[in-house]
């Protein structure tokens, strides 16, 4: 059983490791705003033209904001895969199947927070 949680411990790890990496990116048609996040929805680059200013403000905080958006989607679902893909691999041998009903992913955690529960 010591092995099971000490081989989870470390899947975890690698799970919280992969998904801290993902990063979601996207761009608007004309290429005047770039962001790229995180799988959390934080703006890690934010990247506006030259031209970004001959935009009205009020169209440009609206470019932003869904650049944002569809950038933070890309990184979710990526994070979403990756958590997936990891932590279908784990096969306990000494928890029993209730443990596979117990992995949570991306979003799912109790206390609200969008991180990645096991």
């Amino acid at each position: 059983m010591i092995e099971d949680a000490d081989e989870l411990a470390a899947r975890v790890k690698r799970i919280n490791e992969a998904t801290e990496r993902v990063r979601g990116h996207a761009q608007s048609a004309d290429g005047t705003v770039y962001v790229e996040t995180d799988a959390r929805g934080a703006i890690t680059d934010l990247r506006l033209s030259s031209y970004a200013r001959e935009h009205d403000p009020d169209r440009l905080a609206a470019l932003i904001a869904d650049r944002h958006r569809v950038a933070y989607t890309n990184a979710e679902a990526e994070a979403e895969r990756i958590f997936t893909e990891l932590s279908s691999e784990y096969q306990p041998s000494s928890f029993g199947p209730a443990s596979r009903r117990d992995v949570r992913g991306p979003g799912r955690g109790e206390s609200g927070d969008r991180g990645y529960v096991i």
